[in-house]
């Protein structure tokens, strides 16, 4: 028998998902004004946090189906403000803006559409977190000038974008075929 989703909001791994959305504040800021070593320290706790609010969820046993949600949104988030920062300061191609932007933006209406007609969250699966480490590390690279970050992940990044959307757009039918076989 399947266990019932689990909503709580107020867990110390959803706490620190909200903390890492506020670090893009600071992070947007020094990164329009160049300030490069506030830029990376910011980006290195952010990274700190995202890897431990998945610890802390799985150690104290708060994964929640909010969290489901928070700690992708938070990624996605992370990687658009500072893409968009980067296309206006003339950096990042728009091109590139609209499609990683684009992409997180369909995934997000897509899950709220899903989440709001099955009352289910689709989590991130391996593909998704592989797809947000490439993107971040080209990001990285834009931000800090790295033109090898750049020549080896933008390519790579947009190959695990397409890769990813018809990964979630597989799973998305998959989970609707099995709920509507389910009503059945």
């Amino acid at each position: 028998m399947e266990s019932k989703p689990e909503y709580r909001i107020l867990t110390v791994p959803n706490g620190i998902s909200l903390f890492r959305m506020l670090l893009l504040i600071p992070i947007g800021y020094f990164l329009w004004h160049d300030n490069l070593i506030l830029v990376a320290i910011l980006v290195v706790i952010s990274f700190f946090t995202d890897f431990l609010d998945g610890m802390l969820a799985r150690k104290l046993d708060q994964i929640s189906e909010v969290g489901k949600v928070l700690d992708p949104l938070a990624d996605k988030l992370s990687i658009g403000v500072c893409l968009i920062i980067l296309y206006f300061k003339a950096i990042v191609p728009g091109w590139l803006v609209i499609i990683v932007v684009g992409r997180d933006v369909a995934i997000m209406i897509g899950g709220l559409i899903f989440a709001s007609k099955y009352r289910l969250v689709i989590p991130s699966d391996a593909i998704g977190k592989m797809t947000a480490n490439v993107l971040a590390l080209m990001v990285f690279g834009y931000i800090f000038q790295l033109k090898i970050l750049i020549t080896v992940f933008t390519p790579l990044a947009i190959v695990f974008v397409i890769w990813s959307s018809f990964n979630y757009s597989r799973r998305f039918y998959q989970k609707i075929k099995l709920n509507t076989s389910a009503e059945k």
